[in-house]
């Protein structure tokens, strides 16, 4: 029996973040995981076509200075369209979170 995804993302060249060289596979996605890579003949409830497109897992940006940009832009839609799904805020010393009262003002400048 072929096993049923959500998605399932075919023909894509996956760059899976190892530092290897991307592949062309398909990619099972059930309850918003990823299953299983590799050539599948499974069905799914919806079928992407990633022939030529670039298929990664989110990228994590450890060193932004977005802390400013989330508040009035909450969908943080830049990142997004750039693969990130992941940053990590406040490592250099100015951070909206948590909020020093004695820097208030110069963080509102």
């Amino acid at each position: 029996m072929q096993d049923q995804f959500d998605v399932l993302i075919r023909g894509g060249n996956i760059l899976d973040g190892t530092g290897s060289p991307w592949f062309r596979e398909d990619v099972g996605i059930r309850n918003g995981r990823i299953e299983r890579v590799g050539r599948l003949s499974a069905n799914a409830k919806k079928t992407v076509d990633a022939r030529g497109m670039v298929v990664s897992p989110g990228f994590i940006d450890i060193h932004t200075h977005n802390d400013l940009t989330v508040l009035p832009y909450p969908g943080v839609e830049s990142y997004i369209m750039q693969g990130v799904t992941t940053a990590v805020v406040g490592n250099c010393g100015l951070s909206m979170a948590p909020m020093n009262p004695d820097k208030v003002n110069l963080l509102k400048r």
